[in-house]
């Protein structure tokens, strides 16, 4: 829930619209990233590819949609992607009793006109590229990104840029990004927001247990709410089979996936301690 009225309500909605490979490990991905959402400096580590994923949030409450192409050449490379967040069924019950104290609050005395009570709807999207170069083993990117929010009858468009890093060596990787470090501004009717500047650091190995590929990554993400620890762990179970788990915010997630070239489809499964359950299927076609 906490996620949801962030989404609502901040430009934090960005933060639901990875896919289901990353978000099965824990929603990691800024060192180890599955698409190029994740990291701008992602487009060069990834293979070229296109994929869409499509999510249920804690139930029917929240659908995400989001998607992009990654390409890529020897030195450089670039990707496209885009979010859409949607949260139906609002209740708005500003109208619905006598506000005789002005306090915003129902009290003992002021009647309630439960026919007075509607609906309404807060949607958002993002489009979002990304272009990185090679700079011996490392990988730099930037991001720009333009964002539509509708709460309601508010509207508000925005833009912002991210700056990303991913230094790999054998089989062990470094990722950090800066998410909004323009202080990204939100444009609403009369007044103005920004998004400010989150710092993210995240690493990795890859290696095989006996004849089993293990892949292990941790994020640090610092902001405006403070600092929240994902982990994520996949396991290569065969040549086709990876199944994953981690934990992020104090929730649980698992998934796994299915590969057979050029296609691949993952799963994940979001566990959460009052909602119901989220669930997240991805399509990714390797080009």
């Amino acid at each position: 829930m906490f996620l949801l009225l962030l989404a609502v309500f901040e430009g934090e909605f960005l933060l639901v619209g990875v896919d289901a490979g990353s978000w099965g490990r824990g929603s990691t991905g800024i060192a180890y990233p599955t698409t190029g959402f994740k990291n701008p400096a992602s487009s060069l580590v990834l293979e070229p590819c296109v994929y869409f994923t499509g999510s249920r949030m804690f139930g029917d409450l929240a659908n995400v949609l989001s998607g992009g192409i990654n390409l890529r050449q020897s030195d450089y490379g670039f990707g496209f992607h885009f979010v859409f967040h949607s949260v139906g069924d609002i209740l708005d019950t500003r109208n619905a009793w006598d506000d005789l104290d002005g306090d915003g609050l129902p009290d003992p005395g002021e009647e309630i006109y439960p026919d007075s009570i509607s609906n309404f709807s807060a949607r958002e999207g993002a489009l979002l590229s990304s272009y990185s170069r090679r700079f011996g083993s490392f990988s730099v990117g930037i991001g720009l990104k333009f964002i539509y929010k509708r709460i309601h009858e508010a509207v508000a468009v925005g833009a912002g840029a991210d700056l990303g890093v991913i230094y790999q060596m054998g089989g062990y990787s470094i990722g950090a990004s800066i998410k909004d470090f323009t202080s990204s501004p939100l444009y609403w009717d009369g007044r103005t927001e920004h998004i400010e500047p989150s710092y993210r650091i995240g690493c990795g190995f890859t290696k095989k247990i006996g004849n089993v590929p293990v892949l292990m990554e941790v994020n640090l993400i610092q902001d405006d709410y403070g600092f929240n620890n994902h982990l994520g762990v996949e396991i290569g179970m065969n040549e086709w089979l990876k199944v994953r788990a981690g934990f992020f915010n104090n929730q649980v997630t698992t998934g796994f996936g299915i590969e057979k070239r050029p296609f691949l489809v993952d799963y994940a499964l979001n566990l959460h301690t009052y909602l119901e359950l989220s669930h997240r299927v991805s399509l990714l076609y390797k080009l």
